[in-house]
């Protein structure tokens, strides 16, 4: 069966667009049609049966927002590639399995955040990883409702709302848990709290979370890492389950835990260079 597979490379990585250029060339040898990133509209989900994504985790992000419940199979060419699986001397095996039905798909909820100001109601879109309240240079309150019922204020930084999926992103960076596969929550962590209740939450994903900015001071709202939204005092921002959901497609063995243990085991950057020049300690020092 003729497999219609859409490519979306990295536009700032032209290893990426090259590897997309030979991927066209593999589809077509074995059969199948690709479909440039250009040709593809707001309807991908009925014009293409996956989208091979060539660059790091945050296009996988671009191109699940494009292309809503569009299953993805990412071709790492960032730093971390939790979401890129599939690193680049892997990319024909890969393929392989894509065109004849080898592999499953992960489905993943997303984030849906509303802003509500005075008695109005914004729709700022969904998220794939997290929804945040960033403060600037001050510290900002942040009150926590769930299910309408009051938890807490958190004095800090702000506040993060996080997919299952986003969960190994910045809310572990933030000191939050790992909601490790098949798990249906949303995490909820405060950004370097002032205070000693600071314990991250688990929510049902059944249930809609409200963050209140209750102080004046600089803050905004920030979905994926997208351009942030700035907040007034008194600002609520809803967020439930996403409408959509983030579909990634896992070939051969590759698992959650065995991205974890992989990705994140120190290794990260090990070919790290510094900007700039220091000393070399010599042995006799």
């Amino acid at each position: 069966m003729t497999k219609r597979i859409g490519i979306v490379a990295a536009r700032s990585k032209p290893e990426a667009t090259d590897l997309g250029a030979r991927i066209r060339d593999w589809l077509e040898a074995h059969g199948h049609r690709p479909v440039p990133e250009q040709a593809m509209g707001d309807a991908a989900h009925d014009e293409v049966d996956a989208i091979v994504a060539l660059g790091g985790d945050g296009l996988m992000m671009r191109a699940a927002n494009a292309y809503p419940d569009v299953p993805l199979l990412g071709i790492n060419f960032g730093k971390v590639g939790f979401l890129a699986l599939v690193e680049q001397q892997d990319w024909e095996a890969a393929l392989s399995a894509l065109v004849r039905d080898d592999f499953t798909i992960e489905d993943s909820s997303t984030l849906q955040a509303t802003l509500l100001r005075n008695e109005h109601e914004l729709d700022h879109g969904w998220a794939i990883n997290d929804v945040v309240i960033r403060g600037g240079n001050r510290m900002v309150d942040i009150e926590l409702y769930i299910d309408g019922y009051f938890v807490n204020t958190y004095p800090g930084d702000g506040m993060i709302v996080s997919t299952a999926r986003g969960s190994t992103a910045y809310c572990m960076a933030a000191g939050g848990p790992i909601l490790t596969a098949g798990v249906r929550g949303f995490a909820i962590v405060p950004i370097s709290c002032h205070s000693p209740i600071r314990t991250p939450l688990v929510a049902s994903e059944d249930g809609a979370i409200e963050l209140v900015l209750a102080t004046s001071h600089d803050a905004a709202l920030i979905l994926d890492g997208r351009a942030p939204v700035e907040l007034q005092q008194d600002d609520v921002i809803r967020v439930t389950r996403g409408e959509h959901s983030f579909r990634l497609i896992v070939t051969g063995s590759t698992n959650f835990y065995e991205a974890v243990r992989t990705k994140f085991n120190f290794r990260i950057r090990p070919d790290a260079v510094p900007s700039r020049r220091h000393r070399q300690q010599t042995p006799a020092e």
